[in-house]
């Protein structure tokens, strides 16, 4: 059986992603209908603030404790204090943010969420120093919480502007990009990747392949050089395209090694139903996609378009936030065993939910293509609203299924 502190934080997770989808439907319904009691930018910081907190952020870091940690760690009261302060303070920020956005309560719990974040990863870097042998796989885990406690100076430069009232647009746009990158390039991307090698070389002194090893290390490089395509739209920005350049390189030296590991990659041993397998090979795509695209953007044209487009930004966070790390967190869990995919209850809720990810990913382009060509259609609008009650209902059916069927370990 799943130890019970581990089934615990996963299924508070699983609700989470259901709170998640349904401020997901509200923010949509706020577009078509006047909801007068909601305050639309309230609830945008709400969304995204509980977003990150209480399903990514707790899920990854339950699932860095109860995969990468050793039993002996794992027993620690501290991380156990760590995930218990990331899901209050994620508590606080859902009900304070749709009344006031940032003000006082609000800042106040976000702040405690970051702090929580960096009492996690200062016992988890102390951790992971003192093993024997430092694999890509920790290397990875390693430099995802980093990326995670980095990612946290975009918030407290936010906060700054905030409480000063100062109207440094260009700041601003920086520390946003600094943070969205740091998370989404950076966090997410490399947990994933270090989660899904853990599970592949369990074993620490089990030999890991050189195309494992060199895509490892060249990921961890690519994240700071890579920020810099974010900086790009800076006028005489020759220093910052040279940096970007860099981060350009070493993105396409990681995807080298990258599709040299596809060969001996032992997708059915890891991965045994074939929803599951699914839910990876979309992880994989979703990363792929996502890697061109970051790349693309040293193009002016695609620059400014995901940049500046809203349906197109919009598309592109949900694919690395649902394709990428959302994907790959559920399925982690049907290989734990929390979601059994040989009840036909849960392969509904997953196969709704992946067919309402892909579906928005496709409408979310389409939008954004025609706003490029100067071709706008309200039913955009509407199909994205109906795609929003799927994904509610199906995390929500999710969730039951994470809560009310037995679990039996991996």
């Amino acid at each position: 059986m799943l130890p019970d502190k581990k089934g615990f934080w996963i299924r508070i997770s699983l609700l989470n992603l259901s709170i998640v989808a349904l401020l997901g439907f509200l923010l949509r319904s706020k577009i078509l209908f006047p909801i007068s009691w909601i305050n639309y930018r309230f609830l945008i910081n709400t969304h995204s603030h509980y977003a990150f907190a209480s399903w990514v952020t707790l899920s990854f870091l339950t699932l860095f404790t109860y995969t990468i940690l050793s039993p002996t760690q794992q027993q620690r009261k501290w991380y156990q204090y760590m995930l218990g302060g990331i899901t209050l303070s994620s508590l606080g920020m859902l009900i304070s943010f749709p009344f006031q956005g940032h003000d006082t309560i609000s800042i106040t719990f976000s702040s405690l969420f970051i702090f929580c974040t960096y009492g996690y990863a200062w016992r988890f870097i102390k951790a992971i120093r003192l093993k024997d042998h430092q694999t890509p796989q920790l290397t990875l885990a390693l430099c995802a919480v980093i990326c995670l406690v980095i990612s946290s100076v975009g918030p407290f430069i936010l906060g700054y502007i905030i409480a000063s009232g100062s109207t440094n647009n260009i700041l601003h746009r920086d520390a946003l990009y600094f943070y969205l990158h740091f998370q989404y390039n950076g966090f997410f991307t490399l947990a994933v990747f270090a989660l899904f090698f853990t599970k592949m070389y369990p074993r620490q002194e089990q030999p890991v392949p050189k195309p494992v090893r060199r895509f490892s290390y060249l990921l961890c490089a690519s994240v700071i050089p890579s920020f810099f395509l974010s900086l790009l739209w800076h006028p005489n920005n020759g220093v910052l395209m040279a940096i970007a350049v860099i981060g350009i390189l070493l993105i396409i030296a990681s995807l080298f090694y990258f599709f040299q590991i596809g060969p001996i990659l032992p997708l059915k041993a890891i991965f045994q139903s074939s929803l599951t397998r699914t839910l990876f090979l979309l992880v994989l795509l979703s990363f792929l996609i996502k890697s061109f695209l970051q790349m693309g953007t040293i193009i002016p044209d695609l620059g400014n378009a995901v940049f500046g487009f809203r349906p197109i930004i919009i598309g592109f966070l949900h694919l690395i936030f649902l394709g990428m790390a959302s994907f790959y967190i559920l399925s982690a869990y049907t290989v734990m065993g929390i979601l059994q995919t040989q009840n036909a209850f849960t392969r509904f809720a997953i196969g709704s939910f992946i067919t309402a990810v892909i579906v928005q990913e496709t409408v979310l382009l389409i939008q954004g293509i025609g706003l490029l060509t100067g071709h706008t259609n309200p039913v955009y609008n509407w199909l994205l609203w109906g795609i929003s009650i799927v994904l509610a209902l199906s995390a929500m059916l999710i969730s039951i299924a994470g809560f009310n069927r037995p679990s039996k370990a991996s």
